[in-house]
């Protein structure tokens, strides 16, 4: 059976989850997928917005507020494939700074790679659950948000003066007590983890908390899903297939560099359970509300309407 006829143009990035996806290592019957691979999630998020894809790997935060208002409201749909990362590790302060975790960053200098990013988005929520004030915060941003005309409440404290500055060069020279984001910086000398103990203190904020994050979404294009749709659920199940590929090959990848990777893939699996990174709505749909409220009352969004924006499959 041909769920789409010719082949759908999927955008995505490069990652050991969609590697199998990328070498045609993988694949569902009906589904001829042309595969591009972006630079970055901030260039694929672009393209998809563009056209250049009929569906495409994007931005949580951007994908909900493209989805909120405009022309671009019904342009998209989500399928439930969620790329994940435990974001409250990467929090980083200097090497001889007092700091510990998100709860003692009440007062402090933030600097953000963009105020708006999905990550930074999760951060604030887990200051809140740290009992902080993210109005007792400054904001440093060190760029503009991907998407012009982004609201920034009047409640919050903001200096752009560091936009263009790396975020060692801001931590080192402190014009910035903390950096948040989803990944560590290229250059950490003179800095730490902000939480004096990084590990056990992620892996206390999952199980405290129930929630591993959501940073990227699979955007369909509606009218490719209102057209054909058999494609949602064939695009679930192809990448499915190339999470479930990269589960039995990330010690072979990761060897080099990790080399004790399968040991530690195991006890990851151990300590957050079967399928935490698993796709699918019955398993991530209450991460995503929560992730939703976050950014509604944080001024980012009005209220989401979750069932509109997405497939709630698998």
């Amino acid at each position: 059976m041909t769920v789409f006829p010719g082949r759908l143009r999927v955008g995505t990035t490069q990652y050991l989850h969609t590697l199998p996806l990328i070498e045609g290592a993988v694949s569902v019957p009906g589904l001829d997928p042309e595969i591009t691979v972006a630079a970055s999630i901030d260039e694929c998020t672009l393209r998809t917005l563009k056209g250049d894809f009929d569906v495409g790997e994007f931005s949580l935060a951007t994908f909900i507020k493209v989805c909120e208002q405009g022309d671009n409201a019904n342009r998209f749909v989500g399928v439930p494939v969620f790329s994940k990362k435990l974001v409250s590790q990467y929090a980083f302060c200097r090497t001889d700074d007092t700091l510990d975790g998100h709860k003692s960053l009440a007062g402090r200098r933030i600097a953000v790679p963009q105020f708006w990013v999905t990550a930074a988005i999760w951060h604030r929520w887990f200051l809140e659950g740290a009992g902080v004030d993210p109005a007792s915060v400054t904001w440093c941003p060190l760029s503009k948000d991907r998407i012009e005309g982004m609201p920034y409440p009047s409640s919050l404290k903001f200096d752009w003066s560091l936009v263009g500055r790396k975020p060692s060069e801001v931590i080192r020279s402190g014009a910035a007590d903390c950096f948040i984001f989803a990944r560590r910086p290229a250059d950490l000398k003179g800095m730490r983890y902000l939480a004096k103990h990084p590990v056990e203190e992620t892996l206390a904020t999952v199980k405290r908390t129930g929630v591993a994050p959501i940073t990227h979404v699979l955007a369909l294009k509606r009218e490719v899903h209102e057209t054909n749709p058999g494609v949602a659920q064939a695009l679930l199940d192809l990448f499915s297939a190339s999470l479930a590929h990269g589960d039995n090959e990330i010690g072979h990848h990761a060897a080099q560099f990790l080399p004790l990777a399968d040991m530690q893939f195991d006890e990851t699996i151990a300590t957050l359970g079967e399928g935490w990174n698993r796709y699918g709505w019955a398993r991530n749909g209450g991460i995503i509300r929560t992730f939703c409220d976050a950014a509604a009352r944080q001024g980012f969004v009005g209220k989401v309407d979750i069932d509109r924006i997405f497939l709630q499959i698998g």
